[in-house]
């Protein structure tokens, strides 16, 4: 396609009919025209300051209204610089009217972009033009960006027309262009920002409404703006299906290491057929963001209660009298749940012995029991370095029981229950005496 090319096409757009109007393209940005380098550089006030967006300091690809050219837009602006006088990069700007009428020119990446990476750059407009998403994904690298806004475009209650409009410059390819209105259709929402516990599984709801009759099976990919060696999205489940009318959820999960502490920028993408939709979460992760210490069982775990009866993990309520033991000084305590948490995690370990049930637990050496070692000793010992032939203290019997296998499960999605109680903080699990944790589950 000519790289020069300014090209305008207009379809209808109907305001307040749940119509979505969604705007593609794929572009590969290109300069290599050093003797620019000293013009073209961040910052320059005599940069991107007309409209139309100035033709070569930047691609542009948007939407306006074709009644009000000029004050009813929208376009994704990938704006080229060079960078230390030799080195051409390119950032993502945002340039429309918001709901007063007034322009904005707003960045939403650094210069993050490089020569010749390719960019599946999609631009969505809402019923009545106020849901607006910009998002960016730089399908050589694998990272994604996004901007949600809210502009005047398409307010009014009656049909308008929106034209489609994109234009760049030199050595840029635009390897194609789409633009359609998307009816049936389907909604994506989510909350913007989710607040994750470091070294842990975070969860975020997702939820799919239908639009105008749509029905059929959707299904999801999650990509992030931070490339970090310990970092693993799922979006699950997927995929789902959506009736006519109705509404449906899925949940992203985010999980970092130890050392992962910082702000992600995280894109879902939704697909059915052609329609695509994406959506942006914010995603904080810090230990800032860990709940209190407790101790996480799976469900159908039979914890004992102070009268002596035991009952399944799940039934249990904020309130219930649990039977403790201090080992201390060898006594029963009655304790309260203070606090019960459903925590969903992606791995497990189920370990059994000679006698009983097997007790399943999430791989987190957070989580200890106390353990005998083959010489007699015994001490408080993360569940994660539990072997074969040590021994776990059942309080009910006043017996160390011996270890006869642990299965370690490391795929899929486990549910578990963290339990908070008074002192001394353990509770019995299974009959075997389980301390809360000492850190986030």
């Amino acid at each position: 396609m000519d790289a020069t090319m300014d090209s305008v096409q207009t379809l209808p757009y109907v305001a307040s009919s749940g119509q979505r109007m969604v705007l593609n393209e794929r572009y590969s940005p290109s300069r290599r025209v050093a003797v620019l380098c000293w013009v073209w550089y961040p910052g320059n006030s005599l940069l991107n300051t007309h409209y139309p967006p100035d033709d070569y300091s930047m691609h542009w690809i948007g939407l306006r209204d074709s009644a009000q050219i000029g004050t009813a837009f929208v376009y994704i602006i990938v704006e080229h610089a060079c960078i230390g006088g030799t080195d051409w990069k390119y950032g993502m700007k945002a340039y429309y009217t918001g709901t007063d009428g007034a322009s904005h020119y707003e960045a939403w990446t650094d210069y993050v972009v490089q020569e010749n990476q390719w960019l599946d750059l999609t631009l969505e407009i809402g019923n009545n033009g106020n849901d607006v998403r910009l998002t960016a994904k730089n399908t050589s690298t694998g990272l994604s960006y996004f901007k949600t806004i809210t502009t005047n475009l398409g307010s009014t209650n009656a049909a308008v027309e929106i034209a489609v409009q994109y234009r760049h410059n030199e050595f840029s390819k635009t390897d194609y262009v789409d633009a359609r209105i998307s009816d049936p259709d389907f909604g994506v929402s989510a909350g913007p920002i989710l607040n994750a516990c470091a070294d842990s599984l975070s969860w975020q709801r997702i939820t799919l409404t239908s639009l105008n009759g749509f029905s059929g099976t959707v299904s999801f990919s999650a990509a992030k703006d931070l490339t970090s060696g310990d970092v693993t999205l799922y979006v699950s489940p997927n995929p789902i299906t959506l009736s006519s009318g109705g509404s449906a959820f899925t949940d992203l999960g985010f999980r970092t290491g130890t050392f992962y502490e910082n702000t992600y920028r995280v894109v879902v993408t939704a697909v059915s057929g052609s329609i695509t939709h994406n959506i942006g979460i914010v995603v904080n992760v810090s230990y800032a963001y860990c709940p209190p210490s407790g101790g996480s069982v799976a469900a159908g775990t039979l914890i004992t209660l102070a009268t002596g009866t035991q009952v399944p993990v799940q039934n249990l309520s904020v309130g219930a009298q649990l039977q403790s033991y201090d080992m201390a000084t060898n006594q029963f305590v009655n304790t309260t749940l203070t606090r019960f948490v459903t925590v969903v995690t992606n791995n497990s370990m189920v370990i059994s012995t000679s006698t009983g049930k097997p007790l399943i637990v999430d791989q987190n050496p957070a989580q200890k029991l106390y353990a005998m070692f083959p010489n007699g000793t015994w001490t408080l010992l993360p569940v994660t370095e539990l072997q074969v032939d040590y021994r776990l203290f059942n309080p009910l019997t006043q017996a160390w029981v011996p270890i006869t296998n642990i299965h370690y499960e490391s795929r899929g999605n486990h549910v578990m229950y963290d339990i908070y109680s008074t002192s001394p903080g353990n509770y019995i699990a299974n009959g075997y005496l389980d301390p809360l944790k000492d850190g986030p589950h």
